[in-house]
């Protein structure tokens, strides 16, 4: 008969599988890293007629928390790093200034970059335009290899150039979000070889320390599956953007000019329009930066 040390572990209920902690971890990642197949952004029901920095709450919580743009969520990047965006610049479309469906959650490094540029109508017919988060498809504009973000598509090509999408804390932080989730797959398929080793097959010798080493690991799994919180904490509190480095170098820089420029050239039109100065809120109402 089989002792006590022979026997699989049990006792308590069974820890969640690889699968339903990797579902745990997705829901609470930035969005897009589960949005390629689907429009990353769906807009709810909000007040009309409010300014457009009243709007903010109802961006955020739409926005699942994350610029449209670059995904780059607020615990990556600290709350007041973020802005609201008239997709439609305000001095192109004052019509659409206050208009919720065409405010953009924003970083402030991708509203600067996207300041106040409108490609042309005929850009636009050729693919020349910003993506948008409320309405595209982001995996059938762009796909991530490695650290970088590149395009298939015209509109992809041109937001990641516009918008620099490939600048350092970006590449960190897609580096921090990849490892997180090798990490996980990683334990996880550890633990279910595991515990999936029949005890007749571990020689005698070993067998009460094997068993132990799996008791250890099938515990492990369900701290760390009741501790993702935790984890994503500390992860997204990791120093990325204040990190040494140069978010895009003066050759970087030019060549994007230089691009941009030779777009709006094949365009001919009026592309920028002066930025306007967010409305004054009431005291205790928080204002906003806006292109």
């Amino acid at each position: 008969m089989a002792s006590s040390d022979d026997k699989a572990p049990t006792g308590g209920s069974q820890p969640p599988s690889a699968e339903a902690i990797r579902d745990q971890l997705m829901a609470k990642l930035p969005a897009a890293l589960v949005a390629a197949g689907s429009v990353m952004v769906k807009r709810s029901a909000v007040p009309a007629g409010l300014k457009y920095p009243e709007y903010r709450p109802h961006l955020r919580r739409d926005f699942f928390f994350s610029c449209g743009y670059c995904t780059m969520c607020e615990g990556e990047a600290e709350a007041r790093r973020f802005e609201i965006d008239h997709y439609e610049p305000q001095g192109a479309r004052t019509d659409l200034i206050h208009e919720y469906s065409n405010l953009m959650y924003s970083c402030d490094e991708c509203n600067n970059l996207k300041g106040p540029r409108c490609p042309t109508e005929e850009a636009r017919k050729a693919g020349i335009r910003f993506y948008r988060p409320d309405g595209d498809v982001r995996g059938e504009h762009f796909r991530t290899n490695g650290q970088r973000v590149e395009s298939l598509t015209s509109v992809g090509k041109f937001t990641i150039t516009a918008l620099s999408l490939n600048r350092l804390s970006l590449r960190r932080i897609r580096d921090m979000r990849s490892r997180l989730a090798e990490s996980l797959d990683f334990v996880n398929e550890g633990i279910a070889a595991l515990r999936g080793l029949p005890a007749d097959q571990i020689p005698p010798g070993i067998r009460a320390r094997a068993m132990r080493m799996v008791q250890d690991a099938v515990k492990m799994q369900r701290e760390l599956s009741g501790d993702i919180d935790a984890v994503l904490e500390a992860y997204a509190k990791s120093a990325l953007l204040t990190a040494d480095g140069i978010e895009e170098t003066e050759r970087q820089r030019t060549a994007r000019a230089e691009e941009l420029k030779r777009i709006e050239g094949m365009y001919p039109g009026t592309w920028q329009f002066r930025r306007k100065k967010a409305p004054k809120m009431k005291r205790g109402k928080e204002s906003d930066q806006s292109s």
